[in-house]
């Protein structure tokens, strides 16, 4: 298929599946180029993403052919479509969509996110390296390659021709005219390389012309070329310039700082005059911006608006809880946000933030009312509670004298329990309220079974406790060998699955007279945080501080798919009612098919772990708590 210098690439034919595939090979020897063909093989290997190719667990491998050196070779998923540059010769050039636009530096910022979270960058994002499936996803290409690999390392940059070319040799050693940074000519590349060259994409996608078709302002750097897509609006121009900074400190830090900006540009889009002129016969831009600014200044969300009055492009957000990245970001390219925390991922108008309450602490518990219409979190020694769709706040309620670390309804609605570090459960009935103590250790985990008849709790002391809905002691298990973290009842109600930081799950018999263990479940390297049962009870899915999630067969303890998708630990994890989604929160929140372990959309929006989700019963609010002190309400359509 191509090739040259150190490298060669093939089509090939897999024999198991029959599907064709390609294979990458490293014809020379070089020790550190070798090393780093490993590292990128083994990288591709763990990535999980429709738009990077798919690298089987064993599709690194050497070849010894007789009497030679070895060869190192990587078999990976043959993509099929057209490069971004060859779509383009087909449709003569004419320049795409603001729309689609949108869409595809979603999808392209979506991929770096995954890349860029396993400390990697790709280093020669270009047109020529983006390909376009018939389905319309997008798929990076050509990183993790021999050809990158060798040229990273020994200097080698193709002039096009498939020769060296000595005069533009550099440490980094990948250089494409128009679209490399100034860093990178230098040989001193960085992640935001990868979002300048995006952006110089997206100007010739918008302009049908190549960067260097553009001049530059000869004092800042900056490329003149607005005038060449006079049509699209002036924020998505904004985003554009702020990706291409000519200073790498200048533009976004992060893939998630990308996505508030195209998040703010869809929510609040401008008129496409880049005057931006208002209509001096209508007073709805007036009016909008008068909202905005209002909603701008609301220090903490202590007043009761309906969540109906909201609306899906009025959503309710404080300043005081911006990290630095997001306000720097929005300082540098000039866009005033209106809603800077709200950041949304994946498909639009299919994924929204509803609202965004203030929690006065770090959130450590959060549980939904069996109606589906309130919402309670649990701080530092206290139990806050709002309506979900009546937005109305109820006053705070001091209840225990540490971190309130566990909370859950009874089936029936009719009781309540929360569950603290002071080693003790409160059980509400109503306006009635009754300590229960039997812990040696902070209460982590708290479960009311299907029937309502039995509430268990997992405690830092290693055990478990099962009690009746009056707080009556009916047994202990000595559990774990270390603290308990989560319990989940089978939907029978007759096996409670317990989850430790011994990273192992145990599941137990819950009979009269019969608490035996049943099964013990292995497979994490760290501490299990979170467990959920899907709705047919036939699988166990798993949230630990590994970074992965786990699906288990709940009958044999067979684990049947990993999921990946978080940068650190996996603090929170929810199964939507359907049985369809699983959704986990650890520095973002991911979405997955259960079935398939493809990722349908991650959500970004805290500035610290998120260690607490909650689905209303009809699974359409997912609301998730966070060590940044706020909680989130989003709206899932799936």
């Amino acid at each position: 298929m191509g090739g040259g210098g150190f490298g060669q690439t093939f089509e090939i034919l897999d024999q198991k599946d029959k599907t064709r595939k390609v294979l990458k090979v490293l014809l020379k020897e070089h020790p550190k180029a070798i090393a780093l063909f490993k590292q990128e093989a083994k990288v591709l290997s763990e990535l999980s993403h429709p738009g990077i190719p798919k690298v089987d667990k064993d599709g690194y491998f050497t070849f010894m052919p007789k009497d030679e050196s070895p060869l190192h070779c990587l078999v990976m998923e043959k993509i099929e479509g057209l490069d971004l540059q060859e779509w383009m010769k087909e449709r003569k050039k004419e320049p795409i969509s603001p729309e689609l636009a949108m869409d595809w530096l979603k999808q392209l910022v979506e991929i770096l996110d995954r890349v860029h979270s396993l400390q990697y960058f790709h280093r020669d994002i270009k047109p020529q390296n983006i390909m376009r499936k018939p389905d319309g996803q997008l798929v990076l290409i050509d990183f993790g390659t021999a050809r990158e690999v060798t040229e990273t390392i020994m200097g080698f940059s193709s002039n096009g021709s498939g020769e060296q070319d000595n005069d533009k040799k550099r440490a980094t050693g990948i250089v494409s005219p128009g679209y490399t940074p100034p860093e990178q000519t230098n040989g001193k590349a960085v992640p935001q390389s990868d979002f300048f060259a995006l952006g110089r994409t997206f100007v010739y996608l918008l302009t049908g012309k190549p960067p260097t078709a553009y001049p530059e302002n000869p004092r800042t750097g900056k490329l003149l070329w607005r005038k060449g897509a006079p049509n699209i609006p002036k924020q998505l121009a904004d985003v554009l310039d702020y990706l291409m900074a000519p200073f790498p400190g200048n533009r976004p830090q992060n893939p998630g700082v990308v996505l508030q900006c195209l998040a703010e540009v869809e929510l609040n889009p401008p008129p496409r005059d880049s005057d931006e002129r208002e209509d001096p016969k209508s007073d709805t831009k007036g009016k909008k911006k008068e909202q905005l600014k209002a909603k701008i200044h609301l220090s903490e969300l202590k007043i009761k608006i309906p969540f109906k009055a909201i609306g899906i492009l009025s959503v309710i957000v404080t300043m005081g809880g911006l990290i630095y990245t997001q306000v720097d970001g929005y300082r540098r390219y000039g866009l005033i946000p209106a809603n800077p925390m709200l950041v949304i991922r994946g498909w639009p108008n299919r994924m929204w933030l509803l609202g965004h309450k203030e929690a006065l602490g770090q959130v450590y518990a959060l549980a939904i009312a069996p109606d589906g219409e309130t919402l309670v979190a649990g701080t530092f020694g206290t139990i806050r509670r709002w309506g979900i769709h009546s937005g109305e706040v109820f006053n705070p309620e001091s209840v225990h004298s540490s971190w309130v670390r566990a909370l859950a309804f009874s089936p029936n609605g009719e009781i309540m329990v929360s569950g603290s570090n002071d080693k003790t459960i409160r059980m509400w009935w109503g306006s009635r309220q009754r300590t229960i103590e039997g812990h040696t250790g902070s209460v982590h985990a708290l479960v009311f079974s299907p029937n309502g008849q039995i509430l268990a709790s997992g405690s830092e002391d290693r055990t478990i406790i099962l009690w009746d809905t009056n707080g009556r002691r009916l047994s202990t298990i000595l559990a774990h060998d270390l603290p308990v973290n989560a319990l989940a009842f089978n939907p029978q109600g007759n096996v409670l699955a317990s989850a430790s930081a011994d990273a192992s799950i145990r599941l137990w018999n819950v009979n009269v007279g019969d608490s035996s263990r049943r099964l013990t479940i292995t497979g994490h390297g760290d501490s299990i945080n979170a467990i959920a049962y899907s709705p047919d009870g036939e699988t166990i899915a798993s949230a630990s501080d590994d970074g992965t999630v786990r699906l288990w067969n709940a009958n044999t303890g067979e684990q049947l798919r990993v999921f990946e998708g978080h940068r650190g630990p996996v603090k929170s994890l929810v199964i939507t009612p359907d049985g369809q989604t699983l959704i986990a929160g650890g520095d973002h929140i991911v979405l997955w098919n259960l079935n398939t372990g493809e990722i349908i959309t991650t959500l970004w929006g805290h500035g610290d772990l998120i260690t607490a989700l909650a689905l209303t019963p009809d699974g359409k609010i997912l609301t998730s708590g966070s060590e940044d002190k706020t909680i989130k309400i989003w709206q899932l359509k799936l």
